[in-house]
């Protein structure tokens, strides 16, 4: 296992992170939309939201019912994410100098990228059925960007 593997694991991880991130903005942006105001149907523009992971997934808990599992699996999520995001470099400096350590670090990464990956592939079946059910189509999802 050589570093480039190492980023790519963490690179792999933080894109999971940051799509059930977005995936949680955006229902929070349909709920706001739908159940707010009676617009017309037309693109759904998902604007930066300051929030952490964790007060969005909050919020998104406060408007739906989910299950003991589906919130186990949320928390997980945002337990795993947070260590990528927050403590991985610091706590793996190791695995950058030697190659025992560098696999091992690969091995606990990987294990967090599929609690982040199952909490994204539940945000994302709520996205897909929150616009199947309010007739949204997928690609009128649009993120608001800075140009």
């Amino acid at each position: 296992m050589d570093r480039d593997a190492l980023y790519r694991e963490v690179g792999e991880a933080l894109h999971l992170a940051q799509t059930l991130e977005f995936n949680i903005s955006t229902l929070i942006t349909i709920m706001n939309r739908h159940y707010h105001a009676d617009i017309e149907p037309a693109p759904l523009v998902v604007g930066d939201d300051r929030r952490t992971l964790g007060q969005l997934i909050r919020e998104v808990q406060k408007r739906a019912s989910l299950d003991q599992a589906g919130v186990d699996a949320l928390a997980e999520a945002l337990d795993a994410r947070n260590y990528v995001a927050h403590q991985f470099f610091i706590r793996n400096i190791a695995a950058f100098a030697d190659e025992a350590s560098c696999e091992e670090a690969v091995k606990s990464l990987k294990a967090r990228a599929k609690k982040i990956a199952i909490g994204t592939a539940i945000s994302s079946a709520f996205v897909q059925g929150f616009c199947e059910a309010l007739k949204i189509r997928q690609s009128d999802v649009l993120i608001r960007q800075d140009i």
